[in-house]
């Protein structure tokens, strides 16, 4: 029995055949239809009827705000057209399978904590960095949702005034990873090139490229300070496919031991790694989540 996982973004649509041991077997990616949910549907189609082997289902990773108990999906994030739509029934009726979903971010802290670096952390973190910020809280060894499945929408924190900013306000902007690759290709006066480009240039030490970075950096540091003095967690994870590059990684961490030794007062060191399953966290917590589903329904 095989399963496809699609992790969503504002991007790209990434697939995966996955095993009933979550392995996976094979993956790609399309480019993420900008325009309806029929357009987005018929993508899943296309991916779901090249493979003849017997299917057990579709897991869907995806940005917003989800019921994951009627497939409700109450705002799309990035994907404004799933907004109001229940996504599992749409999806079931149209493909004849059964079909789980589950916010992006959650499902990445799902495979952390299964399979990653989160096992056995009681209180913890996971940030999804991509078109913006996915967030998770752990809290007590348990995904923490909240009153209305708010929490963790970290790319809707208001980082500056949002009448002067607008959208630039928010930390989704603010540290979505191609706003940041277009910040740096303004400063430098050039087209928009891709975010494997302008971390060469950080590598190289491309001054304003360099610059751009601990400035960003910065931004984030900020949020994850305000965000340890509310959750109090053991560690954070870091996903995304900006996640694989240690760049990334040790900017994130050297940023903010950096804001550390400027406090009047010590506060203990938040510890920030990477996903263990980096890009894939999404694909694999999906899976995760649909077999979690379907053993309560078997319970």
């Amino acid at each position: 029995m095989k399963y496809l996982s699609i992790d969503a973004g504002g991007t790209f649509i990434k697939y995966a055949w996955l095993d009933e041991k979550a392995n996976i077997l094979s993956q790609g990616k399309k480019p993420t239809p900008r325009t309806t949910k029929e357009d987005f549907l018929a993508v899943i189609k296309e991916i779901w009827g090249h493979e003849s082997d017997e299917k057990g289902g579709i897991c869907l990773s995806l940005p917003g705000t989800i019921n994951t108990k009627t497939g409700f999906v109450h705002q799309g994030g990035s994907l404004t057209y799933h907004h109001q739509l229940n996504i599992k029934k749409y999806y079931e009726d149209e493909l004849h399978t059964q079909v789980e979903v589950e916010n992006d971010a959650r499902c990445a802290a799902l495979a952390e904590m299964t399979s990653g670096h989160m096992q056995g952390i009681q209180n913890g973190i996971v940030l999804t960095f991509g078109t913006g910020v996915g967030g998770c809280f752990i809290i007590n060894g348990d995904i923490y949702k909240g009153t209305h499945l708010l929490s963790g929408e970290v790319s809707m924190l208001i980082c500056k005034d949002l009448k002067t900013y607008g959208h630039d306000a928010v930390f989704g902007n603010i540290a979505g990873i191609p706003g940041f690759v277009k910040r740096v290709c303004d400063m430098k006066g050039i087209e928009p090139s891709d975010g494997k480009t302008v971390f060469e240039w950080i590598e190289q030490g491309d001054q304003k490229a360099v610059e751009m970075f601990e400035k960003y950096c910065y931004d984030v540091v900020i949020q994850l300070m305000n965000l340890q003095l509310i959750i109090d967690p053991q560690r954070v994870c870091l996903g995304g496919g900006v996640s694989e590059n240690p760049i990334f990684v040790s900017g994130i961490q050297r940023a903010l031991q950096n804001f550390y030794d400027s406090l009047p007062y010590p506060i203990p060191p938040l510890e920030i790694i990477s996903c263990a399953h980096h890009n894939d966290a999404n694909l694999i917590g999906a899976y995760y989540h649909f077999q979690k589903q379907h053993s309560k329904a078997r319970s």
